[in-house]
C-alpha cells in the first residue's frame, strides 16, 4: 500500500503480482484495497490478466461472491477465468455451482477438470458418526 500511496505509477504487472501475493497469503483486506484503487483509477478495467488475478484472489480468500462480481464484469474471459471460478466454487463447497460453471465453459483443460474433480472428492467425504 505504501507503493500506491507514494505516488509511484503502478502498471499491470505490478498490480497482478501484488494481487497474486494477496491470494497466496489470503490477505483479503489488502486485496480489497488494491481492487478499490483499480476501480477508482479505471485504468486496467479491461485487463484480462488482472481480472483473472482478482477472481483467483477472491476465490482463495473465500469471497466467492466478490469473485463472481469481478468475473461477471470482465469484458473478456478465458479458460483461466472460468477455472478460477470452478475452483472457487469448489473451495466454497458450492458443488452444483462448480459443476454448472464447468459445463458452461467454452474450453476445458486438465486444470479445469482437476478443479471439478475436487468437488467430486468433497461430495464423497463422509463424517464419522
Amino acid at each position: 500500500m505504501r507503493m500506491m500511496n507514494s505516488g509511484l505509477e503502478l502498471d499491470e504487472v505490478m498490480l497482478v503480482s501484488v494481487v497474486s501475493a494477496c491470494a497466496s497469503l489470503c490477505a483479503l483486506k489488502e486485496g480489497l484495497q488494491i481492487h478499490a484503487r483499480v476501480i477508482k483509477n479505471n485504468k486496467f478495467s479491461d485487463d484480462i490478466v488482472l481480472g483473472n488475478a482478482l477472481v483467483d484472489m477472491y476465490s482463495k480468500c473465500s469471497s466467492i461472491s466478490e469473485a463472481r462480481w469481478v468475473f461477471d464484469r470482465m469484458p473478456v474471459r478465458n479458460v483461466v477465468s472460468e477455472t478460477s471460478m470452478v475452483s472457487g466454487y469448489a473451495r466454497a463447497a458450492s458443488i452444483k455451482a462448480a459443476r454448472f460453471m464447468f459445463w458452461k465453459m467454452k474450453q476445458r483443460n486438465v486444470v479445469s477438470w482437476n478443479a471439478l474433480s475436487y468437488t467430486q472428492n468433497k461430495e464423497n467425504e463422509w463424517e464419522p458418526q
